[in-house]
């Protein structure tokens, strides 16, 4: 088997038609079945912590009962930006280049199917974006999941997986909380990427309710953003109500064009309790994802 197999086969600019895309998916499953029969999973919800230098695995069950470790600071200033990104496990050319750049402008950096490779954790590394990565599945000794990055280690987290009913891997959500210079209340970010193969949307609802329950309990501002994989109209209608019932809006988009996949999009940022400032879609070819940046600004205490 390659060193290098990917789950995701049909690119999300394809201009093909639907038919085309769709078996394209059908080949795609294929392709990820027979990679999930080369992986394995720990059997604990578990995160990836680097912090001055050193990488540390801890366990983190939602809700949060165990603080990151020591080196947590605070968000400073008022105004925050923030980019979220699937990242194609970091295997297209030029992912580094534009990570690095990506990386040093935010504040918060959110990426999805994140591989926890020596070159991914030196470009954030060299931006002082300290990280944390939740563990979704292991694939050649390497692991593989949603990691957020960010000025600041976080005071707090914790890593939810939903398991792809098809395929038996899962997918990984990783909530952080974030202390606010000169504010009592935290920041909140959720970082998702959503199950994809699934025969009805019961596995797909069930994922989302788990994140938005755990943001339910916060007090204070929230971002949610990932790659939530709505990649049909019932998907999209079940993503804006879980959105809606804790309050949150969608921080659209202004310029640039989102990557879509059966016509539909698939990746969103979502906020409360925060004004937004400017969004945007920045155009690259290191990624079949296009992401998504955004300005965003605390309200006055």
């Amino acid at each position: 088997m390659p060193r290098r197999s990917r789950s995701k086969v049909p690119r999300y600019r394809s201009t093909e038609g639907p038919r085309r895309l769709a078996g394209a998916g059908l080949a795609a499953a294929g392709l990820a079945l027979a990679l999930a029969g080369c992986a394995s999973v720990a059997d604990s919800d578990r995160a990836w912590i680097e912090n001055a230098g050193a990488i540390v695995a801890v366990q983190l069950g939602c809700p949060p009962e165990t603080a990151t470790p020591a080196g947590a600071g605070s968000l400073a200033g008022r105004e925050l930006s923030m980019i979220s990104w699937n990242i194609h496990r970091n295997g297209d050319p030029g992912w580094e280049h534009d990570l690095a750049r990506f990386a040093a402008a935010s504040d918060l950096v959110l990426l999805q199917e994140a591989t926890l490779t020596a070159a991914l954790r030196a470009v954030l590394g060299g931006a002082e974006r300290p990280w944390t990565h939740a563990d979704a599945w292991m694939f050649d000794g390497i692991n593989n999941g949603v990691l957020t990055a960010a000025t600041t280690l976080p005071a707090a987290a914790c890593v939810q997986r939903a398991s792809e009913p098809l395929l038996g891997l899962p997918k990984s959500a990783l909530v952080a909380w974030y202390r606010l210079e000169g504010r009592s209340e935290r920041l909140a970010v959720a970082n998702v990427h959503s199950i994809n193969f699934t025969l009805d949307l019961t596995g797909y609802q069930k994922q989302l309710d788990a994140v938005v329950d755990v943001l339910a309990a916060h007090r204070g501002p929230v971002i949610l953003a990932g790659d939530f994989n709505t990649w049909s109209p019932v998907r999209e209608q079940a993503l804006a109500a879980a959105t809606a019932r804790i309050g949150l809006v969608e921080a659209r988009p202004q310029r640039g064009e989102r990557s879509r996949f059966l016509g539909m999009q698939a990746d969103y940022v979502f906020v409360r309790g925060l004004d937004v400032d400017d969004v945007w879609v920045e155009t690259v070819e290191s990624s079949d994802h296009a992401p998504i940046r955004a300005r965003l600004r605390l309200p006055p205490s």
